[in-house]
């Protein structure tokens, strides 16, 4: 159920975040320099969006969050390739 529901929702986001050349780093970088510019505006929209729908999805029982265990070497891998794939797209 879960991946019936996260693909479409991950391609909507996706194509959203493309089209409206949204950039994490940008927003970062705004944040830490005291400005609100669009970038910051769109996170946090993002950010409300998602806490308000999860919530209410949990809420209303039709889905659970659970918190999976921290292994510590999937978190060093996983931000190793992260890492490598953000200086690879020059992000």
């Amino acid at each position: 159920m879960r991946a019936l529901l996260g693909l479409p929702v991950g391609l909507l986001l996706g194509i959203v975040i493309h089209r409206g050349d949204f950039c994490m780093h940008s927003a970062a970088r705004e944040a830490l320099g005291g400005t609100q510019g669009p970038q910051v505006r769109a996170y946090l929209v993002a950010l409300g969006v998602l806490l308000l729908t999860i919530n209410s999805l949990a809420a209303v029982g039709l889905i659970a969050v659970a918190l999976p265990p921290v292994t510590p070497v999937a978190a060093i891998i996983g931000g190793l390739v992260f890492g490598v794939g953000m200086v690879m797209g020059k992000g």
